[in-house]
């Protein structure tokens, strides 16, 4: 898995490839380095931080798969892409 990051006004893009079918959403937000911890991340998704395609997230251990995109808080938005 890679990450790469850019910042685009005040919203910070990553992008994660992944050689996988999915990753989990705390997962997703861990690798991102978005969040410290996995507690975090969960709480955060509890909050209602986190969106994944423009939907609120609920579910902590939701499939991400390529071509999603994860937004937290309006700060940070992170694209999944496959590996090649």
């Amino acid at each position: 898995m890679e990450r790469k990051s850019a910042k685009t006004g005040n919203v910070k893009k990553i992008t994660i490839e992944i050689d996988t079918e999915f990753i989990p959403a705390v997962s997703l937000l861990k690798l991102a380095g978005v969040v410290e911890s996995g507690g975090q991340a969960s709480y955060e998704i509890e909050q209602g931080r986190v969106t994944m395609d423009g939907v609120l997230l609920t579910e902590k251990r939701k499939k991400v798969r390529p071509g999603s995109t994860v937004v937290l808080d309006n700060r940070f938005a992170i694209y999944v892409s496959r590996k090649e």
